[in-house]
């Protein structure tokens, strides 16, 4: 009766891709162990390139990711997003925050 609409635990794989050359001012981690956050890098950019899901700040890339298996989720304020998923790069399970340079309208 008063139950929550449920919503869809991630973006799909062209709303992500919809992000393609999307400018980022910086893009965080939280440590699992510490729960401090760790800054990745500043200054970078969301590209997709033959089906991953990369993000590149300065030159590096910090998280790698194919589109289909990356979960994302767009944060409340709509001023960044939240990718999860196996990460090229580290080899690990990450989850990183990135946050947009220009606020989406």
């Amino acid at each position: 009766m008063f139950g929550k609409k449920k919503r869809s635990d991630s973006m799909s794989a062209a709303q992500i891709k919809a992000l393609d050359k999307k400018e980022l001012l910086h893009v965080i981690m939280r440590d699992p162990e510490t729960y401090k956050e760790i800054r990745l890098g500043g200054h970078g950019a969301i590209n997709i390139i033959s089906g991953e899901l990369q993000i590149v700040c300065g030159g590096v890339t910090v998280f790698a990711c194919p589109v289909s298996e990356v979960k994302a989720g767009e944060l409340m304020s709509h001023n960044g997003i939240v990718f999860k998923g196996n990460d090229r790069m580290s080899g690990e399970f990450r989850t990183v925050t990135a946050f947009y340079a220009i606020k989406l309208g």
